[in-house]
């Protein structure tokens, strides 16, 4: 039989309930939802970001400062374009998109970001971004204030190397992205998108034969400095040659050594 709580055990567990929904509430003004708190060892992505290959004095520096409470809602902006640079982020989960505004007013997609991935880095130049980030879905994010970050790789030079190393992840990333856009043709450039999502993928230890889509025709056009027309011409011929197989945004590479010859 269950024994009836005190006095004391009932008022704990009435005051627990008003913290956690005034935490909730709180979330909810700030459009954000309470995550619960997770150490970068505990994190099944520590060795892609920052986490990776520190000592324990360099993952207590760095879980000093971490924030990794916020939630992204889909189409929820993490950050626009022109705002001021504060902090470099990283997906726990989720995806994003980097755009930017042409000169009509439109969105073009500039870049994707998956899981261990790192965002922000554009506002490091002159201290405000040069994209929006958006998210695709609803996404996790740690969150590192710079003025703290840098104090800790000024006296970590093991927390100093490891960011260095991202940093210079991010430029071939962003290389790769750049190669897609210079590929001879149509063909080329989708096929090395996929082949590119494929990749990352990977690196998240998920299927890189089987994946959801998480960007859209248009943003895959805007990426690929294509029309929306010939991206779908081309999903739609990749499938007429067993390339692939595509249900929505569901798709199966079905011949790999084809695909990538």
């Amino acid at each position: 039989m269950n024994q009836p709580l005190s006095v004391s055990q009932s008022q704990n567990n009435v005051n627990q309930t008003i913290i956690a929904s005034t935490l909730n509430s709180r979330a909810r003004d700030a459009n954000l939802t309470v995550v619960p708190k997770t150490t970068c060892p505990d994190c099944r992505l520590s060795d892609l970001c920052l986490a990776r290959e520190l000592d324990a004095a360099g993952l207590s520096d760095v879980g000093k400062f971490v924030r990794n409470s916020k939630r992204l809602r889909k189409g929820q902006h993490l950050f626009r374009q022109d705002d001021e640079f504060h902090s470099i982020y990283f997906i726990r989960s989720g995806f994003a998109k980097s755009y930017i505004n042409n000169s009509g007013g439109d969105e073009v997609a500039v870049s994707f970001f998956f899981p261990g991935e790192m965002i922000g880095l554009d506002g490091l130049h002159d201290g405000r971004h040069t994209a929006s980030i958006v998210a695709l879905e609803d996404t996790h994010i740690c969150e590192l204030p710079y003025k703290a970050l840098s104090k800790v790789m000024a006296s970590s030079p093991g927390v100093r190397e490891r960011f260095n190393a991202l940093l210079s992840r991010q430029i071939v990333q962003e290389q790769a992205m750049t190669m897609l856009r210079g590929q001879k043709s149509a063909s080329d450039q989708l096929k090395a998108f996929l082949l590119n999502l494929s990749e990352r993928y990977a690196r998240i230890r998920l299927s890189p034969i089987s994946f959801r889509l998480p960007m859209t025709r248009k943003d895959i056009a805007g990426c690929l400095n294509l029309t929306i027309e010939t991206v779908s011409r081309l999903f739609s011929q990749f499938q007429e040659q067993n390339l692939v197989e595509v249900s929505g945004r569901e798709i199966t590479l079905t011949d790999l050594q084809r695909f990538n010859s």
